[in-house]
């Protein structure tokens, strides 16, 4: 809801410069059909509307927050990635080692 609020805010308060210039965004040059002064209207609904949806958005966002209580983190520890070497016992087998007198 915020996004939605923010993007008619930007396209609102965005469209007030350009128009006293003379340039006008392609895809908000229908403001304008009804003449001069219901493109304004529509600029400052625009506007209105965005701040009423970033504000609704907010409170909805603290509201849900507030509501849900803190739940304690448990720590866990990791576990180990990849192969860990065996413990086994010698099965009798020695490798021999050469050039070694007993």
């Amino acid at each position: 809801m915020k996004s939605i609020g923010w993007l008619l805010v930007i396209l609102g308060v965005g469209s007030f410069v350009p128009n006293l210039i003379g340039i006008e965004f392609k895809y908000l040059m229908w403001i304008d059909n009804w003449g001069v002064e219901a493109g304004w209207a529509i600029r400052g609904a625009m506007v209105v509307a965005g701040g009423v949806l970033i504000f609704l958005g907010m409170k909805s966002e603290a509201g849900a927050t507030a509501a849900e209580p803190a739940q304690p983190v448990e720590q866990h520890e990791p576990e180990p990635q990849g192969f860990e070497p065996q413990e086994t016992e010698s099965q009798g087998f020695e490798p021999e080692v050469s050039g070694e007198k007993e």
